[in-house]
């Protein structure tokens, strides 16, 4: 196994000559770097002294008598100092100890997935996702890169300055939806957005809408991990989003296709030959795997205007084994995480239990969300889309959807009117002419009469 025995000792040497050097090198070096666990016990005890002022040979002494065998008493503790070179060298053996740490854990991950590979029965992608998650994670972000705020404080008042006099446009990445974008001003990088509602109410309407709004009109790449229908069915309802051909048509255009269909749909699918693009289909995609290949798309791309995972009840939990309350939590933790890691928004569809059924007003609210604790803490926005006309077909206004922001960070929660086709899985602004062109194609039906009571005779 790799590691530095003469490292870890003077590590743990120089801070002891030196106790201020604990503090400069943590930022460097963890209890987990040190390979041998009498060292991680003595590291682990220093740092603890180190909080209350109190690093000497004695003390450490006092605080691990029990082990005294194994390091040779107070003598050898102070044997340990005495031949430590210098206690300003700290930085250098904690890079050596760290670097020795990062190679063994790189040595445990090739040597697990080789053993894997000779498996008769593992799946040659799903081993190559884990392999790249692993490797991503052998190098993790260390401290060392985090400053204070007086070395960046400069930056942001010179974006704020350029954000005043019109340089930099706040809005993220558009919802086009006018109303919802000066509401929300976009979709921001790093953030996690759950998208919820009911069965049937209109998420993949939306998912649809956000994959046409990112790729074919604002041309950034994007991302959906789709477990529920295949990518084709998701393609049709991009396609109808951005052209208005019925999806109908596009199912069965022998029947439901016109020429001005064609027209319409020949334009859409040159738009997306251009557009970035990505729909994986594949079943059973646990949180480390989309995570993998969401970070090849954007090595591949350079950039992501937005990742979409529908939804995060069929999302697979990398353990198993834990219960589906905790699970839920690592889904929503991983899609926060991997917000941060893509530096873009990432897009969270959700499904809501049935306690809004049982209320006079159906619209759903934040405790709606199945396993609602964990969605509703890692969510930076939470949008739900509520139709009146699921409840009520007879409505009178069929054609409208809510758009209900009930959770924004940096921005007011209320309410945008949209009209939601779900012949073409289209998302327009409620307009006065676009409420009224849907009425005139899909006049509103009169509510069915009350069934006349019935007596018994």
């Amino acid at each position: 196994m790799i590691f530095s025995s003469e490292a870890e000792t003077s590590l743990i040497g120089s801070c002891l000559l030196g106790p201020e050097q604990i503090d400069a090198v943590s930022d460097i070096v963890s209890t987990e770097d040190f390979y041998l666990p009498l060292h991680r016990t003595m590291w682990d005890t220093l740092q603890r002294l180190a909080m209350s002022g109190e690093v000497d040979v004695v003390t450490l002494h006092d605080h691990m008598s029990d082990q005294q065998e194994a390091y040779g008493g107070l003598a050898g503790l102070a044997e340990m100092a005495r031949n430590t070179p210098s206690a300003e060298s700290a930085r250098l053996y904690a890079t050596a100890v760290r670097d020795k740490a990062q190679r063994r854990r790189l040595q445990i991950s090739l040597e697990e997935l080789s053993s894997r590979l000779e498996s008769p029965h593992s799946e040659l992608p799903e081993l190559i996702d884990q392999a790249q998650s692993k490797l991503a994670g052998v190098m993790g972000e260390r401290a060392s890169k985090v400053k204070p705020v007086g070395d960046w404080l400069n930056s942001w008042v010179d974006e704020l300055d350029a954000r005043f006099n019109g340089q930099i446009d706040p809005m993220g990445v558009l919802f086009n939806i006018p109303e919802l974008d000066a509401k929300t001003s976009g979709m921001h990088p790093e953030d996690l957005i759950i998208v919820g509602g009911e069965s049937g109410m209109g998420k993949t309407v939306v998912a649809a809408h956000i994959l046409d709004s990112v790729c074919l009109r604002q041309h950034k790449p994007a991302v959906m991990f789709q477990l529920e229908m295949r990518k084709e069915q998701v393609f049709n309802r991009v396609m109808g989003s951005h052209t208005g051909v019925k999806l109908d048509a596009l199912k069965d255009p022998q029947r439901h296709m016109d020429g001005e269909g064609w027209d319409k749909l020949t334009a859409g699918v040159s738009a997306a030959k251009e557009a970035g693009l990505v729909i994986d289909d594949r079943p059973g995609l646990t949180p480390t795997q989309m995570r993998a290949a969401a970070k090849r798309w954007k090595e591949h791309y350079g950039e992501l205007g937005c990742v979409i995972i529908d939804h995060a009840g069929i999302v697979q939990p990398d353990d198993k084994s834990i219960p589906r309350e905790q699970q839920m939590a690592e889904v929503s933790k991983a899609a926060k995480i991997l917000a941060k890691e893509l530096s873009c928004p990432v897009i969270l569809l959700a499904q809501i239990n049935r306690e809004n059924t049982k209320r006079g007003d159906k619209r759903p609210v934040m405790s709606d969300l199945r396993e609602s604790a964990s969605l509703e803490h890692n969510a930076d926005m939470i949008l739900f889309i509520y139709r009146e006309a699921k409840h009520d077909p007879g409505c009178a206004y069929p054609g409208i959807a809510e758009l209900i922001v009930a959770k924004q960070r940096d921005g007011e929660v209320g309410t945008v009117n949209v009209v939601c086709d779900l012949s073409r899985s289209q998302l327009k602004p409620a307009t006065a002419e676009n409420v009224s062109d849907y009425h005139r194609e899909f006049p509103p039906q009169p509510a069915p009469a009350a069934e006349p009571a019935r007596f018994a005779v």
